[in-house]
């Protein structure tokens, strides 16, 4: 602080906008592995019901 260059605080700022975190996009890729997942299951089980109710003809 007394030795050696003076620090200039706006030398080392930067701002992260948000989305541009790194935990960030780990969290949406859970979430859009969840969703496919989710909309996997209810797609087969949609799909099961439809069967059934057409082999009762």
């Amino acid at each position: 602080m007394w030795f050696g260059k003076p620090r200039n605080p706006e030398e080392h700022r930067y701002y992260l906008l948000p989305g541009q975190g790194r935990s960030n996009r780990r969290k949406r890729r859970q979430q859009l592995i969840a969703a496919l997942i989710t909309g996997a299951i209810f797609a087969a089980g949609i799909a099961s019901l439809m069967w059934i109710m057409n082999e009762r003809r």
